[in-house]
């Protein structure tokens, strides 16, 4: 029987003062997100992206085909390749480079061939898949020197909700040799939209973005910057009605646009681009970096796209910005209001954001995404942490990466050095790529995220004798791992300073913004294990972290460590789960799990505060929400129902468990 892993975050009972936050995994197949187990087909490719993996694609392709890729990359013409997948092998597949601006910043440098590619398994033999998956893209890390932020914010969207791709990450070797660390995001194709929206989804249509994709009505219809991906809509004719419905919503009321909008689905999108600092996205000056999925009766869906440059990557925009009718402009990512979810861009420019904000109900729904965004958020440093510790290796190891282990530590940690320069040249002149001002010195590329014809910044050359040797497509294979600090082959676009200490700010600049109690933030600069007092690793006296033992038996955690924030503990219940030998159950029908055990049954639902113990209703402080690859709910009220007894040991920094 399938298991599915969900995540309850911050679920808690106000007359408890200790929580353990839990996790409910599952097997293989159990990373699909809770919105898309309601009105989807479970797939068996699913099992590629469970939990926080590396899994390795082997791509073997011939020699003429790949010198054909490297010299023509922006042609992004197919080459059929055998390639295997964890362990999975396929022969005849489609591969390709991939992207726009970032395709012809990489295609620009001398000293660098790390393109982001696709993987389709389908191009040449329409019934064949990777497990049910069609097709699944390589994605570079070309801004991103952490490697974390696409993969954050996918999995932050999932902890709301949001139909939004699965994330894992991926060692590529070519032709048997390494060639570089990338995230494997799951392409927007034929396999997603039957995971998220069913069979029929095939009755429906995709569009694509390019920049300036605003949604602002236009006489002619043509909307030009929006592409037909998949499917039929005749003349953009359920396009058209769609924009045009938006755009003539009654100010302040809804008008027909729920008959041709999932209100949710752009909503959550908006929530996560303002919460999370992506503002290369419609939230921002490019208007791009999303889907349309409009199913057949003409009801459009907003899919999330390209995420590499969130938690406040993108440097464009938040400059000499006309404020708009509200008289409210954002001019940098840290301090943005929730309540204007705009930079580089006015509110009046985006009616999906502007018209649906003006609605009472709209505005309040939004709020409440916003909410579940910072209870992931309070997570966050210790989630980087973890992740990153995860991933270090792998980051050492790629030959091609365009950034130094320097640069990956010092985007992993925190610095109140960098902070203190951010606070000191803040406000409307400030980059809105650095969190408040400035990112660090060399870090920055003129006036934007990419320079002309995507050339590499000044203050970012490799130094001297780390060019590719000429007429070597991939210099650096035969080097050792970690050569010359591990510059690799050229360098990216980095715009803005740590994410850590974004995320760290934001999180407290929201807190603020909501009037919630501000999580404390980290003293002096962060070596790169030092975490906020309530938001990272919970370390006790014994340097040895929290320790959580079950009837004397100190229980391991693989993948996730014991955490403290706000004075409460959180621990991944699967482990505690799985030694108690509850039995556990998901309806998707209306998003509950429910755990079962020695006669006790505990119920609790996606997104609500309301909790059943043996049918009795028991009101929770913070609604249960989908959290990254976790259910998190309070572990003390979960084994307190389950009639177990909990004691929190200060001294040993110990929570123990124990059958009565």
């Amino acid at each position: 029987m399938m298991k599915w892993k969900l995540s309850f975050r911050r679920a808690r009972i106000a007359a408890l003062s200790l929580t353990l936050a839990a996790g409910l995994i599952g097997a293989a197949g159990s990373a699909t997100d809770v919105a898309a187990a309601e009105k989807g087909t479970t797939q068996p490719y699913e099992a590629l992206f469970e939990g926080d993996r590396i899994i390795d694609v082997k791509v073997t392709i011939a020699e003429e085909d790949w010198d054909s890729i490297l010299e023509s990359p922006l042609d992004k013409d197919y080459k059929s390749v055998s390639v295997e997948v964890d362990g999975n092998k396929l022969d005849n597949v489609g591969f390709s480079t991939k992207g726009n601006l970032t395709l012809k910043a990489v295609a620009s440098m001398t000293d660098s061939d790390r393109y982001s590619f696709r993987l389709k398994f389908d191009k040449y033999d329409k019934k064949q898949t990777l497990l049910g998956l069609d097709k699944m893209v390589l994605n570079n890390n070309y801004s991103d020197p952490s490697y974390l932020r696409e993969y954050l914010h996918y999995e932050a969207l999932r902890a709301i909700g949001e139909d939004a791709p699965l994330t894992v990450f991926v060692n590529l070797y070519v032709n048997g040799k390494l060639y570089g660390f990338y995230t494997g995001v799951e392409a927007v194709d034929d396999s997603y939209l039957a995971r998220n929206y069913g069979e029929d989804y095939k009755d429906g249509v995709l569009y694509d973005t390019d920049e300036k994709s605003y949604l602002q009505y236009e006489e002619s219809g043509e909307y030009k910057t929006i592409t037909n991906d998949m499917g039929t809509d005749e003349n953009k004719a359920a396009l058209q009605k769609f924009i045009r419905v938006l755009n003539d919503m009654p100010d302040g009321e809804k008008g027909s646009i729920e008959s041709v909008l999932d209100v949710d689905s752009a909503l959550k999108y908006i929530a996560a681009n303002a919460v999370l600092g992506n503002y290369d996205s419609y939230n921002g000056d490019k208007g791009h970096n999303y889907m349309l999925y409009g199913d057949a009766n003409g009801k459009f869906t907003v899919v999330p796209w390209d995420m590499n440059m969130s938690f406040n990557g993108y440097s464009g925009g938040g400059r000499n910005v006309s404020s708009g009718a509200n008289g409210t402009v954002n001019t940098n990512a840290l301090t943005a209001s929730v309540d204007v979810p705009v930079l580089g861009i006015a509110m009046e420019s985006v009616p999906m954001i502007n018209n649906l904000l003006k609605v009472p109900e709209y505005k309040t729904r939004y709020r409440e995404y916003v909410g579940q965004l910072v209870d992931y958020m309070e997570g966050i440093g210790d989630r980087i942490g973890g992740l990153a510790d995860l991933i270090r290796p792998y980051v050492n190891a790629d030959p091609t990466k365009f950034y130094t282990m320097e640069q990956f530590e010092a985007n992993v940690a925190y610095s109140s050095s960098e902070q203190a320069n951010a606070e000191g040249t803040g406000g409307p002149s400030g980059n809105a790529g650095a969190p408040g001002g400035e990112p660090p010195a060399g870090m920055e590329p003129p006036e934007g995220t990419m320079t002309p014809e995507g050339a590499r910044p000044e203050g970012m050359q490799p130094p001297e004798g780390m060019t590719r040797p000429e007429g070597n497509a991939n210099a650096g294979q035969d080097q050792a791992p970690g050569r010359g600090q591990g510059m690799g082959m050229g360098m990216g676009t980095m715009a803005a300073g740590s994410l850590k200490t974004f995320a760290l700010n934001r999180l407290a600049n929201l807190q603020a913004q909501l009037g919630l109690p501000v999580t404390a933030l980290p003293s002096g600069s962060a070596s790169g294990n030092e975490q906020p007092s309530t938001g990272g690793a919970a370390i006790g006296s014994s340097g040895k972290g929290i320790q959580v033992t079950l009837d004397g038996r100190t229980l391991s955690f693989a993948d996730q460590q014991p955490v403290s924030r706000n004075g409460s503990v959180f621990v991944p219940a699967s482990v505690i789960l799985e030694a108690l030998g509850a039995e556990v159950s998901w309806n998707k029908a209306d998003r509950s799990v429910t755990a079962t055990k020695a006669g006790m049954t505990v119920k609790l639902t996606i997104g609500s505060k309301n909790a059943t113990v043996n049918g009795k209703a028991v009101t929770l402080s913070a609604p249960v929400t989908a959290s990254g690859n976790r259910t998190m709910v309070p572990v003390r009220f979960l084994a307190e129902s389950l009639q177990l007894n909990v004691e929190w040991k200060p001294n040993l920094s110990t929570v123990t468990i124990t059958n009565p």
